[in-house]
């Protein structure tokens, strides 16, 4: 999607985060919902920033009113990068993925991506990953049957010594090309 500027970014995900709670019955109150664009993210589409309650598990519902405090605040963030490569409908679906962790977090204090996100993300039609918008600087692939097995975007050990690992696929050597 094109959008001008930060700010019409934002302001289309003020408006989708009105609709999308709405449409999917997401237990999200917006008020204490800011939204944001991070023009620094390149692999990550989106992001939930929020403090997380100390000791606070994804399942164990907060009584937020007999700790004598609202809702945690939380901001959705999208990556500039992202919003120009996607189509709506995927961008929409970054949101709504990060929807999802801002109802855990407005619930339990915390969020992540385990089996309470997975069966709710399920539950709303949510995806669990969005396609690539960068592209990488390494990609793996099996020497054997040369599928390629993963991505990455800087060194680590798995670009750097190759020969210690092997591929799923058919327990052959992994190759390592550079972008």
């Amino acid at each position: 999607m094109e959008f001008a500027s930060d700010a019409m970014l934002r302001g289309w995900m003020r408006h989708e985060t009105r609709v999308l709670v709405a449409d999917d019955a997401l237990a999200v109150d917006t008020a204490r919902l800011d939204v944001a664009v991070s023009a620094r993210a390149k692999r990550r589409a989106g992001a939930c920033r929020y403090t997380p309650l100390p000791e606070a598990r994804v399942g164990d519902p907060v009584d937020w009113t007999a700790r004598g405090r609202e809702r945690p605040e939380a901001t959705v963030e999208l990556a500039r990068r992202a919003a120009d490569a996607f189509d709506e409908a995927t961008l929409r679906d970054v949101l709504r993925h990060e929807l999802v962790h801002v109802e855990q977090v407005q619930a339990y204090g915390v969020t992540d991506h385990g089996a309470a996100f997975r069966e709710r993300a399920d539950e709303l039609g949510v995806p669990l990953s969005c396609p690539t918008f960068t592209d990488p600087a390494y990609v793996l692939r099996c020497a054997a049957c040369e599928r390629v097995v993963g991505h990455r975007y800087r060194r680590c050990p798995t670009v750097e010594t190759p020969e210690r690992y092997r591929t799923r696929c058919c327990g052959a050597a992994l190759a390592v090309e550079s972008e």
